[in-house]
Formats: structure tokens, C-alpha cells, sequence
């Protein structure tokens, strides 16, 4: 093929692939980190079931704020009896009304158990809302990056393919062996596997992706965005500090030791029963009518909620052991997280003098070959290792922006926008 001939089959092939990428992305929904975590936040449905709960916590709180501790109760009889004396039948009646009162402010106890827990449900929530975030950030980096994998493996995969179509030429011109032309096969036939494997990866991380924004799984759903290599740098003991303060797990573990806590203050007021009051209208012998009250309070002798403080307590102890556990674990996660990041930035760096060159070598080897100063296999061959090199970067690239979602997380605070 001539100079000419080949530059002009390389535009045709690049206005294809060009063209078919432009009609995908024209029936597909294009969706910035930002928009795809809000979304998610919006509408993952693990996220919706828990937030129920916070439902159910203020219907606790409403309950806990009624003025009176049940309702009224209302007790009627009615007796027919005969007058001996004055040879008659008289229909005798009691009508009783009783209520029971809060005593030793179990009321305001009650009602500060429930505020708070709904002060742990909605930390609870927030933890969620973290862990949601970190995961959709991961998997939209990850379909980003294997998308660019899965391309890259198609730019070898039709360069292969291409070498082992010249091979089979070559081989029926008697210009190349037998050996030559198995060894092209193979070669292409593992560029085309890799790029399946790639393409494979993609399908599947895009389904997951999916399935976090709550969307069906032919939903044309398009992440848009680019990674690029941005240096960051944190540091460990604001880090530390921000998460200590901030984690949203640990804030819902101290709101469960506070919780506990007032629940025994309510436990204790208990211990008084309440008392009821009631008021009757009787009537008999036909004719008199009494009017009476009572007061009833139950003697607490047997009774003194010796089992629900004792539950209590316990449950009082292993929210501070779990409270203690939790600040080791936040510290523990930091740490780790943190030197994750940085092996995978150290890592990164050796590549950031090298992509500008890597991607100048890639133009300035199919300028070269277009020009004839280099044969086919030699073009094959060095696109080859150019393009794995750059599918090196994306892996590392994507590490790195992984490791720092889980980072965030970790200090639960934004380290990039």
C-alpha cells in the first residue's frame, strides 16, 4: 500500500470509529460525579428502606410526647335486684371514670429517649449515605477507567488484526512461513480476548453502577468525566482530627451510650408507679345517688424494675465498650487508608513525566509509519507497547482515585471536588 493509500485508509478507520462512538453517546444519558452520587443519594433503595427508620424513631417520639400515659378507661354494672321491704324490683347502677398521670417527670424522660434516638437513626443514615457515596464514586471511576482500557484493547485488538490479514497476504505471496503467519494468529487472537475480557470488565462495572442509582439494567446510562492525575496532599493529623469529630458511625455509637443513659433515668422514675385517679356516679334502692373518687397507686414491694435495669446497665456497658472500639477503628481506618493513598501516589508519579511522551510517541510512531520509514510489524509492535504502557497508567490512575474515595470516606471529609 502506498503513502497515500495508507493515510487515507487510517483517516477512514478513525471517522468510523469516531462517528459510532458519537451515535452511542448521542442515545445515552451523560451524568458528572456529582450529578451520579446525587442521584444515588436520591434513589438507592438500601438507602430508602433505612431511612424508614427514622420514621419509625419519630413515631416513637410521638407516642413518648402523649400528655397521659393511656386512655381513659370508662367501667359500668348494672344490678336488678328485689326490695323485700317494699315488695318491688330496683335497678341499681355504677358508672366509673379513671385515668392514669405521669409521676417523677417520666414524660420529659420519655421523650428525651426518643429525640435521642432519632439523633442515632439519622447519624445511622448518614453513615449509610457515606458508604453509598464511597461506592458510587469507586465504581464511576472504575467504569471511566475501563472504558479507556476497553478502548485501548480495541485499538490493539484492529492493529492485530490488521498485522495478521498482511501476514495471511504475505504467506499466500510466499513472502512470510507458515510460523510467521500462527504466530500473527496468536497474536491477534489474544489481543481479541483481552479486549473481550476489557470489554467484559466495563459491562460489569457499568451494571453495578447502575444498580446503585436504582436504574434498570438497559438504561443508557453515560458517566462523563476524565481522570486525571491531580497531586494531593492530606494530612494525617487533621485527618485523624476531622474524623473524630465528623464520622457519622461514631457520632451514631455516642448517641447510643447517651441514649442508653437516659433510658435508665427513665427505668429509675419508674420504679414509683403511676397512680389513677377515678371518679364514679352510683345510684340505689332506686332512688339514692352517690357521688365518689378514688386514688390507686400500686404498692411497688415486688416490682421495682429490677430486670430492665439490669438489662440496661448492660446494654449501657457494651455501648462504651463498642464506643471504645469504634475510636480505634476510626483511628485504625484512617491510617490504613491513608497509606494506601500514598503507595498508590508514589506509584502514579513515575508515570507523570512519562504520559505526555507516551502519548507523542504513539503520533509520532503512526507519522513515521505513514511516511515509510518504518515497516507494519515494526508499527504493530511499538503501538503495542505504547498502548500498554498507557493501559498501565489507567490501572494505576484508577487506584488512585479509588484509594482517595476511601480516604475520603475514612476522615469523612472531601479531599477533591
Amino acid at each position: 500500500m502506498s503513502k497515500k493509500g495508507r493515510y487515507f485508509f487510517s483517516l477512514l478507520v478513525a471517522v468510523i470509529l469516531v462517528s459510532a462512538g458519537a451515535e452511542k453517546d448521542a442515545c445515552a444519558e451523560g451524568m458528572t460525579l456529582k450529578e451520579t452520587v446525587q442521584r444515588a443519594l436520591d434513589n438507592n433503595l438500601e438507602l430508602q428502606a433505612f431511612r424508614k427508620r427514622l420514621e419509625e424513631a419519630r413515631g416513637d417520639l410521638t407516642k413518648a410526647s402523649l400528655l397521659l400515659p393511656s386512655n381513659p378507661a370508662v367501667e359500668t354494672s348494672i344490678d336488678n335486684r328485689y326490695n323485700t321491704l317494699e315488695n318491688r324490683r330496683d335497678t341499681d347502677y355504677t358508672v366509673t371514670l379513671s385515668q392514669e398521670f405521669f409521676i417523677a417527670g417520666q414524660r420529659g424522660k420519655r421523650i428525651s429517649v426518643a429525640e435521642k434516638n432519632i439523633e442515632k437513626v439519622t447519624a445511622e443514615i448518614g453513615t449509610l449515605e457515606w458508604d453509598v457515596t464511597t461506592r458510587v464514586k469507586r465504581n464511576f471511576y472504575e467504569v471511566l477507567a475501563l472504558k479507556k482500557i476497553m478502548e485501548a484493547r480495541q485499538t490493539i485488538m484492529e492493529l492485530y488484526e490488521r498485522f495478521k490479514e498482511a501476514m495471511q497476504l504475505k504467506y499466500k505471496e510466499g513472502a512470510a512461513t507458515i510460523l510467521e503467519l500462527n504466530t500473527a494468529n496468536i497474536q491477534y487472537g489474544r489481543a481479541k480476548t483481552e479486549y473481550q475480557t476489557a470489554l467484559g470488565r466495563y459491562t460489569s462495572s457499568l451494571l453495578g453502577l447502575k444498580l446503585l442509582l436504582a436504574l434498570p439494567e438497559d438504561y443508557p446510562l453515560e458517566p462523563v468525566g476524565e481522570l486525571e492525575y491531580v497531586l494531593i496532599s492530606p494530612d494525617l493529623s487533621g485527618l485523624m482530627k476531622g474524623a473524630l469529630e465528623a464520622r457519622p458511625d461514631l457520632k451514631a455509637t455516642e448517641r447510643e451510650v447517651e441514649r442508653v443513659g437516659l433510658e435508665i433515668d427513665f427505668i429509675k422514675s419508674q420504679r414509683v408507679p403511676n397512680p389513677q385517679v377515678s371518679g364514679f356516679l352510683a345510684r340505689e334502692d332506686g332512688h339514692n345517688r352517690i357521688f365518689g373518687g378514688a386514688f390507686t397507686i400500686p404498692m411497688p414491694v415486688i416490682d421495682r424494675k429490677q430486670g430492665e435495669l439490669q438489662r440496661a446497665s448492660a446494654s449501657r456497658e457494651a455501648a462504651r465498650l463498642n464506643l471504645e472500639n469504634k475510636h480505634l477503628q476510626v483511628r485504625k481506618e484512617v491510617q490504613s487508608a491513608y497509606e494506601i493513598f500514598l503507595s498508590f501516589q508514589k506509584g502514579l508519579e513515575a508515570y507523570v513525566g512519562i504520559v505526555p511522551g507516551m502519548e507523542e510517541s504513539l503520533k509520532l510512531n503512526e507519522v513515521t509509519y505513514l511516511e515509510g520509514k518504518i515497516g507494519f510489524l515494526e508499527f504493530v509492535l511499538l503501538q503495542n507497547t505504547l498502548i500498554e504502557a498507557k493501559v498501565a497508567y489507567i490501572e494505576a490512575l484508577l487506584g488512585y482515585y479509588q484509594s482517595l474515595a476511601d480516604l475520603e470516606r475514612a476522615a469523612a471529609s472531601r479531599l477533591i471536588e
